[in-house]
């Protein structure tokens, strides 16, 4: 896609992020110096709308939410973000700020750094920078499809990608999401999600039980949704692989 195939991951034990596990020794040398481990707890915030982006957050799990904000503070999500990426990508295009919200929505762990030290290094070029494009490329595909899908489809087959998004990227079919967050999701009222997930739920496709959703028949729940899960889920396959060991890499 970029001219250099990486065929998996580099010094993959030292960190389960996924462009972090397949920088060059050199460049992961170059910011490993920098990186602070974190925990990131349910809702924590990784960055406010109109604030400079300080810094980056790579995760090795859990789930980041970048929702788009109106001015009397009403959100909807937009895209979604695993360990194949990190908060704060603006930052590398010289842009230290952006009108979006960027909160965790999953709980998890990672590694903050300043995002001047990684712009410095993504201006080197190199593995870094390709790593970077891709996932930007990836983040693109989602957030194109949701202006299609919250203007062209109904609610439930829309709960039902996000669903089935989110646990991609946690990597689990186990999901912490209030209905708060779920209604955000969507840009609708609550009570519209609890219809949605309550027939979900009546369909035997997830348990859902004071926040907590289980899907419980992965097939039947992608069944329910729009062609939008495929249309990005595609994308996801093409740009990310997975390697003799299980564990996905970037094909750069």
């Amino acid at each position: 896609m970029f001219g250099v195939h990486i065929t998996g991951p580099v010094n993959s034990t030292r960190t389960r992020n996924l462009i972090l596990s397949q920088l060059h020794p050199d460049e992961y040398a170059a910011l490993a110096k920098h990186l602070v481990p974190v925990e990131l707890p349910l809702e924590k915030s990784l960055s406010e709308p109109n604030q400079p982006i300080e810094f980056l957050y790579f995760l090795n799990s859990g789930l980041i939410s970048t929702d788009a904000v109106t001015s009397k503070g009403e959100q909807v999500e937009v895209a979604v973000i695993g360990r194949e990426g990190f908060a704060g990508l603006p930052a590398l295009f010289d842009q230290p700020q952006m009108f979006h919200s960027v909160t965790m929505q999953g709980v998890g762990e990672g590694l903050r750094i300043r995002s001047s030290v990684v712009r410095a290094e993504f201006l080197n070029g190199g593995t870094l920078q390709k790593l970077v494009h891709a996932f930007a490329y990836l983040q693109l595909v989602q957030i194109t499809q949701s202006v299609l899908c919250n203007r062209m489809h109904e609610v439930e087959a829309r709960l039902a990608r996000w669903l089935l998004t989110s646990a991609d990227r946690m990597e689990s079919e186990y999901l912490h999401l209030t209905q708060e967050f779920l209604s955000q999701m969507l840009g609708v009222q609550r009570s519209t999600v609890t219809v949605a997930a309550g027939e979900l739920q009546r369909q035997g496709l997830i348990g859902y039980s004071r926040g907590r959703i289980h899907i419980v028949d992965r097939p039947g729940l992608t069944a329910k949704t729009c062609e939008c899960y495929g249309i990005v889920n595609a994308s996801y396959d093409r740009i990310l692989k997975k390697g003799s060991n299980g564990d996905a890499f970037y094909v750069v």
